[in-house]
């Protein structure tokens, strides 16, 4: 990897979000990394092997009007909000940074971020076998990866100051998938916490300038703003 493009992007349109995410991970610029720190108005986003009816309140986000995206990547289901901070990652499948294991390069990228949450943070917070982030045992953050012949690709939520109540209301929080409903992933249930409950000094855009220097810092690169992911 030569360069860090920092791809800047002001929509908040969950679809149009979700559409950028796709023209990264099929941009074909092995040597140039991206990173990509973004927000979507209230949406449910779903992973790509779940039933929605499984893991949604249909009724609920019918009558709110809150619309519900499945994403190419697999994990469980989220909540986002305008206070909830997507965290994306894109590189050459084959520029390791921590290790040839996809799992393992996308544990390594979570603890870049939470090396960044340290600097707000205080109580005990770790990375757990799933890549998600958890405060005092509160999840804050998930993840999960996508692999291309040419690309690897990463992007995490993480619940800053989040409607959490809202957040309850719209997913289905109990063990839901019935017998005889063939292969799909659910999601695994934690309890969740937003940052701003460990820290009154965080915000989204002091985590974002944090994130970015801890990007910076890992690769030893500077980053170029950009709103193209070829730079």
């Amino acid at each position: 990897m030569n360069r860090l493009i920092l791809l800047q992007s002001d929509t908040s349109n969950p679809e149009e979000n979700l559409g950028i995410e796709e023209s990264i991970l099929n941009s074909s610029s092995p040597l140039i990394g991206i990173l990509r720190l973004w927000q979507n108005d209230p949406c449910v986003v779903i992973g790509k092997f779940q039933n929605e009816e499984y893991e949604v309140n249909p009724s609920y986000v019918r009558e709110k009007g809150i619309p519900v995206i499945r994403r190419f990547t697999g994990g469980g289901t989220v909540y986002q909000d305008l206070e909830n901070l997507n965290i994306t990652f894109c590189k050459g499948r084959d520029d390791f940074i921590f290790s040839s294991y996809f799992i393992e390069e996308g544990r390594g990228i979570t603890e870049i971020i939470l090396r960044a949450l340290r600097d707000f943070v205080k109580e005990h917070i770790e990375v757990d076998k799933r890549n998600a982030i958890f405060v005092n045992r509160k999840k804050v953050a998930g993840s999960s990866i996508a692999i291309t012949k040419d690309r690897f690709f990463y992007h995490a939520s993480l619940l800053v100051n989040s409607n959490l109540t809202e957040l309850k209301r719209v997913i289905k929080w109990e063990e839901s998938y019935p017998d005889g409903t063939g292969y799909f992933v659910k999601s695994n249930r934690s309890e969740v916490a937003n940052l701003s409950n460990f820290s009154k000094d965080i915000s989204i855009e002091r985590i974002k300038e944090s994130i970015i220097k801890k990007f910076e810092k890992e690769l030893d690169l500077k980053a170029e703003k950009s709103s193209s992911i070829w730079g």
